[in-house]
């Protein structure tokens, strides 16, 4: 009960300390999921408003140049009302008209190379192709040879009044733009931010490394198509370019066709929580270990005072010399099945046996001798009381005691008989000296009452009678009275 009531200690500590630390494992990865789409939505929130005043611009820029008031103006008055909003878009590599066959006919700025053969660009043919007025965004373009000089064109349609496609307004925006608004995030030793086309074109990524570049086409990646299908939200993925565990927090950038991603590192993340988890783990194990070898250390000393017990109670009981059960252990149990033999009115059988001639047996060959023949009759007497429920005892001296529970006068005499004859048999005890015994048996019915030391004095007399009879022999005294078996070979 100790061990298990131990083991089921150890066990709900376990199951605890697990619990909390599972729970807060999952607290972790919430509060970094969470911070990590904040940061996602700010971000998506900043762009969003950023891309909202370069739209503004070009709408307001079409306006204009539809309008009949402009064309009475003077050049430098229409170039200062064109331009005017363009000045508000941060960032921006300057804004740009364009007719129908692409010729550029107003600038904000001088134009650079990504205007030049405009009718064949992407962004060109899609406006002459679609007759939505929305903005347009292009796959990053690079401005010169250097590998950070990116832009972006956002175009938007310039419809004619007879609704034929009149031209494109045009403002070059330079993605390191990105670059500012992202430096200076906190996104651990490997985690880092995205800005992704809906077609799966890499604008920027930050910060940036040589296996992710703008212009890269990731539309096939698995983790790619996720985003697009779940439009927000978060999920844990093995990257296969970093062969490392990561939290993704993406979201869509308003109705645009960006998606903003934040990448952090697990192994970053939970860096505190496994830390704490190592050391509380550490301590509960600790701790149940130390109180399972408390455990056994106690159960170990109990079953050790449990065997001391015993001992003491076999020594308390038993005859040192003999090995039978001693006087006090033999009333004990004459008292006990007594009593018992009272309630149930079955019968209760005591033998009386004496080692004949035993004084002049010892007297002659000495105690040692003497005390050796006392050892070969007890196991003498010891070999035919068989039954768990009878008891053989030394009575003193050498005299012996057996009490037969619910034992008739006849399977009383046959066992006095046997034991008798057993002792006979034996091998002589010294020289050519054969030990025998003398026996007295009684059997009563013991009723309400009566005292259990009639039983002792009527086995007492039966032993008297057999030793002035001759000796060796077995008497009976029952109820009936007295029985005198012819002795197989009487001294």
């Amino acid at each position: 009960m100790l061990i298990g009531a131990s083991a089921l200690s150890v066990l709900a500590i376990l199951s605890i300390v697990g619990y909390l630390l599972v729970r807060e494992y999952r607290n972790t990865e919430e509060d970094a999921a969470r911070s990590a789409l904040n940061i996602v939505q700010l971000i998506s929130r900043d762009i969003q408003n950023t891309l909202s005043i370069y739209d503004s611009s070009l709408s307001n820029l079409i306006d204009l140049l539809q309008s009949q008031a402009l064309s009475s103006l003077a050049p430098q008055i229409q170039q200062s009302l064109l331009f005017d909003k363009a000045t508000e878009a941060p960032s921006n590599a300057g804004f740009f008209v364009l007719d129908a066959e692409g010729k550029l006919i107003a600038s904000s700025k001088p134009a650079g190379p990504l205007l030049n053969n405009a009718s064949q660009q992407l962004w060109f043919k899609t406006h002459i192709k679609e007759q939505k007025d929305g903005l347009f965004i292009s796959t990053p373009m690079l401005v010169s040879e250097s590998p950070n000089e990116w832009n972006l064109i956002l175009s938007r349609r310039i419809t004619a009044p007879d609704g034929k496609f009149g031209g494109v307004a045009v403002a070059q925006m330079k993605i390191s733009y990105f670059q500012g608004l992202f430096r200076g995030l906190d996104l651990g030793p490997t985690g880092n931010i995205s800005l992704i086309s809906t077609d799966g074109i890499l604008l920027i990524r930050y910060p940036e490394t040589d296996k992710f570049y703008t212009g890269q086409d990731v539309g096939q990646a698995p983790i790619f198509l996720r985003f697009i299908n779940e439009r927000y939200g978060s999920f844990t993925a093995m990257s296969k370019v970093f062969q490392l565990e990561r939290l993704y927090n993406f979201a869509q950038v308003g109705d645009l066709p960006l998606v903003v991603v934040v990448a952090l590192s697990t192994e970053h993340i939970f860096s505190n929580w496994r830390h704490t988890a190592s050391l509380i783990g550490s301590a509960t194990l600790l701790l149940c270990l130390g109180l399972l070898w408390l455990t056994w250390l106690l159960t170990r000393e109990l079953r050790l005072r449990q065997h001391a017990e015993h001992e003491l109670a076999a020594l308390a009981s038993t005859d040192p010399l003999t090995g039978l059960a001693n006087r006090r252990m033999l009333d004990k149990t004459l008292d006990l099945e007594w009593r018992r033999a009272q309630r149930a009115g079955t019968p209760l059988s005591l033998i009386m046996i004496d080692i004949d001639h035993f004084k002049a047996f010892n007297d002659s060959y000495g105690h040692q001798a003497g005390d050796e023949a006392l050892r070969q009759v007890a196991q003498a007497i010891k070999v035919n009381v068989r039954r768990p429920a009878d008891l053989a005892a030394r009575y003193g001296g050498e005299e012996f005691a057996v009490v037969l529970v619910d034992t008739d006068a006849a399977g009383t005499r046959l066992l006095a008989e046997k034991i008798r004859l057993a002792v006979e048999q034996m091998e002589p005890a010294h020289q050519a000296n054969t030990l025998t015994v003398s026996l007295g048996a009684c059997t009563r019915y013991a009723k309400p009452g009566d005292d259990q030391q009639e039983l002792l004095n009527t086995a007492d007399k039966a032993l008297y009678q057999a030793k002035k009879r001759g000796r060796n022999r077995v008497m009976d005294i029952n109820e009936t009275g007295l029985n005198a078996p012819k002795p197989t070979n009487p001294l």
